[in-house]
C-alpha cells in the first residue's frame, strides 16, 4: 500500500519530490517504492529524465485502474446508497446534460429502479480516466488512450428560429435576416456544404458557445445554426422551427466512453445500451420551407 500511495501522488504530481513532500517520505523512499512497484509488475511505469519523470503507456494503465480501486475504496468510507441500489456516475458536457440527457434519463430510472443515478457536467474523460466517472457521454472526443468508446450518434447542422411570420423562405433570404453566430459552427461551414459560399450573408449577434446561441434564437433575436440533437425536443415543442431541409454533416459524433476495467462494467454497457436506443434518429422534422 505505501508503493501504491507513493505511485499514485507522483504519478498526479509527475514529480517524485512533490510526492515526497506530500507523504512527508524523501525522495528515495518514492523512488524506492515505485521501483518494487515496477518490479513486481514487470513494466516501467515512469520515464525517467534526470529529475523530470513522465508516465509510460503502462503507467497511464495503471494509475486508471489504481484510481477506480481508490475511489471504490473512498466510497465504502462514505454514507452508503440505500440498500440494493446500484450507484452509476455519468458525466457530460454541458450542452449533452441540458439538451440531450436531462429529458431523457427520467424514462431510463423509470425501468431501472434499482439504480442511482449522478450527473456530472465535464469537458472531457479526466474524470473517467481518474476513477471519478463511471461513463463520460462527450461529442466530438477524439481518441481516448486506454479507454473503450462506443459511437452512440452522428450529428448534422441546419438553421432554426423562433417561430415567427417573417422567416427566411429560401436560403437565399438569409442575407436579409438577423443571424446569430457562435464560434464552433461558423455561417461559412454550413454554407459551403449546401453549395451557397457565395452568399454574402452577415451575423448581427454572436454568442461565444452553441448554447448561448439556441438561447437567442429562442428568443426570437435571430436564426442560428444547431445540432441536431441539441434541438430535437425544441423542434418537437414547437419552440423552435427548422427552417431548411439544407444540412451539413458534421464530423464530430457523439461517444460514450469508460474504462474496461471498470467494476461497474455491468452497470455501464446497460446503459451506454440505452442511451444509443434513446438517440436513434427519429423521422425528419418538418421544415418550414423546401430548401
Amino acid at each position: 500500500m505505501r508503493a501504491i500511495a507513493a505511485f499514485e501522488a507522483a504519478a498526479r504530481h509527475e514529480s517524485f519530490t512533490k510526492a515526497a513532500d506530500e507523504l512527508n517520505l524523501t525522495q528515495s523512499a518514492i523512488s524506492h517504492a515505485i521501483r518494487s512497484l515496477e518490479l513486481r509488475l514487470g513494466v516501467d511505469l515512469f520515464e525517467r529524465y534526470g529529475r523530470t519523470v513522465a508516465l509510460t503507456e503502462a503507467g497511464r494503465a495503471f494509475v486508471s485502474r489504481l484510481r477506480l480501486s481508490l475511489n471504490l475504496i473512498s466510497e465504502a468510507f462514505e454514507a452508503p446508497s440505500r440498500p440494493g441500489r446500484a450507484r452509476l456516475v455519468v458525466a457530460s458536457t454541458a450542452g449533452i446534460a441540458e439538451r440531450v440527457l436531462s429529458a431523457r434519463l427520467s424514462s431510463f430510472m423509470a425501468a431501472q429502479p434499482d439504480r442511482e443515478l449522478e450527473l456530472r457536467t465535464v469537458t472531457g474523460v479526466g474524470e473517467v480516466s481518474a476513477g471519478e466517472a463511471d461513463v463520460a457521454i462527450l461529442y466530438g472526443a477524439g481518441a481516448c488512450a486506454g479507454l473503450t468508446q462506443r459511437r452512440l450518434a452522428g450529428e448534422a447542422l441546419f438553421p432554426v428560429a423562433a417561430p415567427g411570420a417573417d422567416l427566411p423562405r429560401r436560403p437565399e433570404d438569409l442575407v436579409r435576416a438577423p443571424l446569430i453566430a457562435q464560434p464552433e459552427h461558423p455561417w461559412r461551414l454550413w454554407l459551403e456544404q449546401v453549395g451557397l459560399s457565395d452568399l454574402p450573408v452577415h451575423a448581427t449577434l454572436t454568442a461565444d458557445s452553441p448554447l448561448a446561441a439556441l438561447e437567442l434564437a429562442r428568443s426570437g433575436a435571430g436564426v442560428c445554426l444547431a445540432r441536431g440533437l441539441l434541438v430535437r425536443d425544441d423542434l418537437k415543442a414547437g419552440r423552435l422551427v427548422r427552417l431548411f431541409e439544407a444540412e451539413a454533416t458534421l464530423r464530430e459524433d457523439y461517444t460514450a466512453v469508460w474504462n474496461p476495467a471498470s467494476p461497474r462494467a455491468d452497470l455501464i454497457r446497460p446503459f451506454v445500451d440505452w442511451l444509443a436506443g434513446a438517440l436513434e434518429p427519429p423521422a425528419p422534422a418538418p421544415t418550414l420551407h423546401a430548401a
